[in-house]
């Protein structure tokens, strides 16, 4: 793990909206941003610092749920310091307080699995108090936002589709273990098999978010889930004369990715390209328009993304069975729009078939705890 350079401002710059929607409220990020002047150190206003005095106020008045995502924050962008390793502690804590002693709208179980090949995953589990519909929809974000950040998205979608929603951390991140490798799906084809085996005949689907909408086309494309939503993900599919310059991506997020990826610095130019040039769907000919494995897959995107070329999404229209989003005046993943566009995800897939033909069962079903 290591640090790089990036100024808090323009780390707030990009995530104010996000720390909002994790569930932070805008008056409170407007405080820590006032207060931070520094990224990495141990001081009065540096950002670990900042954010724990607002995590233990939260804490004091007894704001679980809000502390967890303040201890997030304070943890955020990467683990690359031993006080952010102290945060993640105090956040995984704060959030089993969260959700241990106060009433959620959903039926909540964290659990740990264990997959194949790679050990225990853990898990949070979410699903409606009545009615559930038979189906699975596995939730993960990204390099830099883990499953207590996805808390609030994840119950909306559980009472939205009456899915059971499995959240998880991808490869690389969170108490997912290992670093970030091209093959780190076979984690999450683990999990998904075990999902399939507590859950006879139900579908199963996957949505990734930023990185996360990476793990979701590669499922989709081994045939491996029953549908698939990627919001915001690398692929691989653009052109070469269409990729970014990674080293020279704005925020942080070199340095981020390549915590992820288990690295002590950043590398040279060429040898993170060849690094993330094993990533690619693509040159693993998993992109190949003529094969048809039947598995619907929505990608989308904001039509302005700073990280992602935009032909990562768009030219996987070519692929069968595809529907393609770029959500016009949107950045990555469709920040300024995610709510409508997480509604209309919701909507696509649950009428895909597979789902479509869980949902007509839905009636004559007991309610399922998750």
């Amino acid at each position: 793990m290591f640090t790089f350079d990036i100024a808090p401002a323009a780390l707030f710059d990009e995530r104010e909206r996000q720390f909002a929607a994790w569930g932070i409220p805008p008056p409170i990020v407007a405080r820590a941003r006032a207060g931070i002047t520094d990224m990495w150190g141990t001081g009065a206003g540096s950002w670990v610092p900042v954010w724990a005095r607002l995590a233990r106020e939260a804490e004091a008045d007894g704001q679980w749920l809000r502390a967890a995502q303040l201890w997030g924050a304070a943890r955020f962008p990467a683990l690359a310091t031993a006080e952010r390793q102290e945060a993640y502690d105090r956040q995984l804590a704060a959030y089993a307080k969260a959700t241990a002693g106060h009433r959620l709208p959903v039926r909540f179980q964290r659990v740990t699995m264990e997959v194949p090949v790679d050990g225990p995953l853990p898990l949070h589990l979410m699903a409606r108090r009545h009615r559930r519909r038979p189906g699975v929809l596995v939730l993960s974000g990204g390099v830099d936002t883990w499953k207590v950040e996805l808390h609030r998205m994840a119950v909306a979608t559980a009472l939205a589709t009456g899915l059971l929603v499995v959240t998880v951390d991808m490869p690389g991140t969170g108490e997912a273990p290992g670093p970030l490798t091209p093959d780190g799906d076979r984690l999450l084809a683990g999990l998904i098999g075990e999902v399939r085996r507590r859950h006879p005949g139900e579908p199963v689907a996957y949505l990734g978010l930023s990185f996360g909408g990476h793990w979701a086309v590669k499922l989709a494309a081994r045939g491996l889930v029953d549908a698939a939503v990627d919001i915001g993900g690398p692929t691989g599919a653009a052109e070469p004369e269409e990729t970014v310059d990674v080293l020279a991506l704005p925020y942080g997020m070199p340095g981020i990715l390549g915590n992820a990826l288990g690295l002590d610095g950043l590398p040279e130019a060429a040898e993170i390209d060849d690094m993330l040039a094993a990533f690619s769907l693509r040159g693993q000919g998993l992109l190949n328009p003529e094969v048809d494995n039947g598995v619907p897959l929505l990608a989308a995107n904001g039509a302005h993304d700073h990280f992602i070329p935009r032909a990562d999404t768009t030219r996987l229209a070519a692929r069968p069975n595809t529907t393609v989003w770029i959500v016009p005046g949107a950045t990555h993943c469709a920040a300024e729009h995610i709510r409508p566009l997480l509604a209309a995800s919701w909507a696509w897939l649950l009428t895909r078939p597979a789902f479509r033909r869980s949902g007509s069962r839905s009636r004559s079903r007991r309610p399922h705890a998750a």
